[in-house]
């Protein structure tokens, strides 16, 4: 029996969906030394993303996912060294020049990349010995132009081929703001092109290739609706404000600051001002040898200008009459309530990597090995987020307010640059890896693998406490190093053809990045632990497969920032960086069921329950009052405890219909649980169908309930410590993000 290569579930992941996307169906499938069918198939489209079109979902392992969310590798490679402040998302798109995607478990993106999580490994298109090509199109509801193309084949005969892709995206999101100059949700530009040169020596075949990537983005990735909340964590809308189709970005689209490094008063523009452009060289080899060694290697060359323009909302506040007006025209607001807004708007960077992998590898008799280095360096020049606050009114587009009795200017905006950022200098990895899959016995095969990584930081960062909101201060020295381990080891045993045991032990160290040192605070960094365990069973059937298996995974010396509203004043927001632990444990069942020919039915359910540890501290607020918290055995934010997938599909001749609903109990908005979000479903539908052997049209349903969706945590909720306060927050304006509201998407694929 053929076993498609599988990664063992750990029970926090969500990422078995039905295939909808042409990169998964194009993974290819090994033979394992072990002929078991355990095909649970961890690659379906992690693209099906409930949040937004433009990145994979987040796969939930328990923990946080961090604001890069899923790790994403092109060819081998982490799309961009750090996710700050360029995002992965602003270098990489998953289109028609992607020639095949699939996912790293725990262990794996543990050993091959060092980072915590699965990953969404992606391979470019190079060139073919054969023309080829592929033009997708695409569409929704709303107006959303996306276009792909890709084209391959060979320049002559000696072994010489080029690919050339591009894709572009004017999404216009699923509202309008109502004066922001050419606004799309997302803007996007990205040409590729390659030339790829075959090879023979004596003793081996090889190639190599050369790639260059050029990506601009525009767009503004947050978004946010306030709404009414309700006894059990219900939202309801307020009346006249849609959840997802009304703007709720401040109408200029403009923002006054304090240029971080003059001091001198600068307007700008909230897309133009902050998109990202990259540029990126790959070289790639890949070299079989007639001993049945291969050596591959990639080396990058990547230089980026990045920017990201983040509003955060602090608290609703009710108001009396006269107390603000509008800024623009001195009017007296008269409405009910008012939103507090923290700006953190980070420059175009100027960042540089040069990141190297090469690999060497064998199968020899029970065991296929590899080992390989990484040499990853990363220069950022003079990172700076320049912030201020603001007030606007509760309503669609709304417009900026000035508090009569405050200390804004004439634009509106205090506290500028009191939640200044910067940092300064360069990062440096070099690691050695080494993997293993060893057939021990007939019936047990164990993969093996460990990862010894030296790491530095070197850089500068300015002391917040010296009060300087300008630049202009000294700078502290930043000079780390640390030495990171990894380790993994799975196995699984067959006891009879159909059933057998599997079994996992992680460990994961993970260090710093200049990024903690932001907020101008030495953050004393400590190596974070990661270990992890799981213990299962699977069942193999021709009508049903079947893994169940329990998991745990905690991590210590976590550490964030966290934005706490000031419960006296909401005009102050103070960012601190907190550090604690987290610790999960959880159990999972996936069936993968074919009842009868041509349907099949995938069920996941995860049971979990991560929380807090030694998450203890205070916050000093500039009115002199103090905030003491301790967060610690408090279930974690926007995680659900429950997680459901329901996922059938249906294929008659040349047409594939399909659904996915995912259910998610409730998740808690703020770190002491007092406030939370009602159970919600996420749904999904789609059909495929091929007009003939060239042409295929596909359409998805994205929300087909058209649930409010509000989800995540509420940062300006974090000191709502109480049942008794929280219960007061009942029936007043709260805010937050949310899903797509009801989607439909269109695609035209033409392959030749």
């Amino acid at each position: 029996m053929k076993n498609k290569n599988f990664k063992i579930l750990i029970p926090f992941s969500i990422v078995f969906l039905i295939s909808t996307s042409e990169i998964y169906s194009q993974n290819k499938k090994i033979k394992d030394s072990i002929k078991v069918d355990i095909d649970q198939k961890n690659d379906r489209n992690v693209m099906l993303n409930a949040a937004n079109s433009t990145g994979p979902r987040d796969v939930n392992i328990g923990l946080p996912a961090s604001v890069g969310g899923t790790t994403i590798l092109e060819n081998g490679l982490p799309v961009v060294y750090h996710f700050w402040p360029e995002l992965p998302t602003k270098a990489w798109r998953s289109d028609v020049t992607i020639n095949r995607s699939g996912l790293y478990d725990l262990g794996q993106t543990s050993i091959n990349i060092g980072d915590v999580g699965f990953s969404l490994n992606s391979y470019d298109n190079l060139g073919t010995e054969k023309l080829q090509g592929k033009i997708n199109l695409e569409s929704n509801h709303f107006g959303l132009m996306r276009e792909g193309g890709n084209i391959s084949g060979p320049i002559n005969k000696k072994g010489l081929k080029y690919s050339a892709g591009v894709y572009l995206s004017f999404d216009p999101g699923t509202f309008k703001p109502s004066e922001i100059d050419r606004y799309y949700s997302d803007k996007a530009q990205l040409y590729k092109a390659a030339l790829t040169q075959d090879y023979k020596y004596t003793g081996g075949i090889g190639s190599v290739s050369v790639l260059y990537k050029y990506v601009n983005v525009e767009n503004l990735a947050y978004t946010y609706s306030p709404f009414i909340y309700g006894k059990d964590g219900d939202v309801s809308e307020i009346p006249g404000f849609k959840i997802g189709r009304k703007s709720y970005y401040e109408k200029s689209g403009k923002i006054t600051l304090m240029d971080a490094f003059t001091g001198n008063m600068v307007e700008r523009d909230v897309l133009k001002d902050y998109g990202t452009e990259s540029h990126t060289i790959d070289v790639i080899g890949n070299n079989k040898f007639d001993s049945g060694l291969h050596l591959n290697y990639i080396v990058r060359y990547h230089s980026a200008k990045a920017g990201v323009y983040i509003p955060i909302m602090a608290g609703v506040s009710s108001v009396k009459p006269g107390e603000y007006v509008y800024a623009d025209t001195g009017e007296a607001y008269t409405g009910n309530n008012v939103q507090g807004v923290l700006i953190l708007a980070t420059r175009r960077t100027p960042i540089k990597s040069l990141m190297g992998t090469v690999e060497l590898g064998k199968k020899t008799g029970k065991h296929d090995w590899k080992v390989g280095l990484n040499e990853w360096h990363y220069d950022i020049d003079k990172y700076a987020t320049e912030s201020a606050m603001y007030f606007q009114e509760v309503a669609p587009n709304p417009r900026k307010l000035r508090q009569v009795a405050g200390n804004a200017n004439a634009n509106g905006d205090f506290n500028l640059n009191q939640g200044l950022e910067y940092h300064n200098g360069n990062e440096n990895k070099f690691a050695l890896y080494i993997l293993d899959k060893w057939s021990l016995i007939e019936k047990l095969e164990i993969n093996l693998g460990g990862r010894i990584e030296y790491q530095t930081l070197r850089g500068d960062y300015q002391d917040r406490n010296l009060g300087y909101l300008t630049l202009t201060g000294p700078k502290t020295k930043i000079n780390k190093d640390w030495v990171n381990q990894s380790y993994m080891l799975n196995a699984i045993y067959k006891i009879t053809d159909n059933f057998g045991l599997l079994g996992d032990l992680n460990y994961n160290e993970q260090a710093g990045h200049l990024e903690n040192y932001n907020i101008g605070v030495d953050p004393n960094i400590k190596k974070s632990k990661i270990p992890s365990a799981g213990l299962g069973i699977y069942f193999n059937h021709p009508i049903a497969s079947i893994v169940s298996k329990a998991t745990y995974i905690t991590r210590n010396e976590y550490r964030s920032t966290v934005n706490f509203s000031n419960p006296n004043n909401p005009g102050e927001v103070k960012r601190e960086t907190t550090n604690y632990d987290i610790r999960t444990i959880g159990w999972t069942t996936d069936i993968i069921s074919k009842p009868i020919k041509n349907f099949e039915l995938h069920f996941l359910l995860t049971l979990q329950s991560p929380k807090y540890k030694n998450f203890v501290g205070q916050v000093n607020f500039t009115d002199g009052s103090i905030a003491k918290y301790d967060f610690t055995d408090k279930y974690v934010t926007g995680i659900s405890k429950v997680l459901l997938e329901i996922d059938p599909s249906y294929v008659w001749k040349d047409l594939k219909v399909w659904a996915s609903a995912r259910y998610f109990s409730k998740q808690y908005a703020n770190r002491p649980n007092t406030i939370y979000f009602a159970s919600r479903w996420e749904t999904f539908a789609g059909l495929e169908y091929m007009i003939n052997k060239n042409l295929s049209f596909s359409s998805t349903v994205i929300n087909l309930l058209n649930q409010r969706g509000a989800k995540g945590d509420m940062g300006d909720a974090d000191l709502i410590l109480t049942s008794e306060q929280a219960k007061k927050k009942e029936g007043t304006i709260l805010s937050g993000t949310y899903i797509r509201p009801f989607t439909v998407e269109f695609s035209l694929k033409y392959t030749f």
